[in-house]
């Protein structure tokens, strides 16, 4: 039965993790006490994770295996920002001769600090991951999305406004925000649901890697797992955008009160992340 294929991006760590094993419980193929529980999922018999990591893929694949042993895992190393890496994941997937039933697009990154005071190429290399990549993955693998087909593009809380001390990672959010509702409604047509998911804080590595570090936990992080399920579940209402908390939803809602200039000014003034110097 050619059933499908569901593509996760960022898998090797948080969200991306957890729609993963999301997804592995609720495939096709897994059967057992977990299928269906998401309402709207479509169905698929093979799970694609895509990260650098190879390793962190290989022991993820490897439980999933076990959590839905009918499910076919398959690891795809790839740094999605080199040349080519993104064209070559399409190739594979027409080769599957399968349709693309899931894409979750999680890969991404952040760089806490003043813009001026963090390198440039770590700057540039959040445009070109959170912004490009994602982008050139949804405008790839477009041809094999049908009917049905369900894409999830991680965006964020930051994208509903300006941050003072995180301005870059803000602005490719509100782009990944922006263009997600607006092939939402030109996919809608045929069929292919797109939901952005803009979450605020989440337990993950994300601060460890903002930070360069100095810091080792996200603050007030929310599990990856709730977060992740309750986006599915909103995508399965038809939402084409999930802030999956009341919190986070007040927190965006002010935001909107406060305007642009405002919220840069009071989040540069205190709500500052510590960074540590590059050596």
């Amino acid at each position: 039965m050619n059933t499908g294929i569901a593509l996760v991006t960022g898998a090797s760590s948080g969200l991306g993790s957890a729609f993963a094993r999301i997804l592995a419980e609720n495939a096709s193929a897994g059967g057992g006490a977990y299928r269906g529980r998401i309402r709207g999922l479509p169905e698929f018999d093979e799970l694609w994770l895509v990260a650098r990591r190879a390793d962190r893929l290989e022991a993820l694949a490897a439980e999933l295996s076990g959590l839905a042993p009918g499910l076919v895992v398959r690891v795809r190393p790839a740094d999605l920002v080199s040349s080519g890496a993104v064209a070559a994941l399409a190739a594979e997937v027409a080769v599957a001769k399968k349709p693309l039933r899931v894409l979750v697009n999680d890969a991404g990154y952040g760089s806490y600090g003043p813009f001026a005071d963090a390198p440039l190429d770590l700057q540039l290399g959040q445009i070109d991951l959170n912004c490009r990549a994602l982008t050139e993955l949804c405008g790839r693998l477009r041809p094999f999305l049908d009917s049905g087909s369900l894409v999830v593009n991680v965006a964020s809380l930051a994208a509903f406004a300006p941050l003072g001390g995180f301005a870059v990672y803000a602005a490719t959010k509100a782009y990944v925000l922006s263009f997600s509702v607006g092939i939402a409604a030109e996919w809608a047509e045929r069929g292919i649901r797109v939901v952005a998911l803009c979450p605020g804080s989440v337990s993950s590595e994300f601060s460890l890697v903002a930070s360069g570090g100095a810091r080792k936990d996200v603050l007030h992080g929310f599990s990856p797992e709730k977060t992740a399920r309750r986006c599915l579940r909103a995508a399965g209402r038809g939402a084409w955008i999930s802030v999956p908390r009341c919190v986070w939803r007040l927190r965006r809602f002010a935001g909107g009160l406060a305007g642009p200039v405002l919220s840069a000014r009071f989040t540069q003034r205190f709500m500052k992340r510590p960074r540590r110097p590059a050596s």
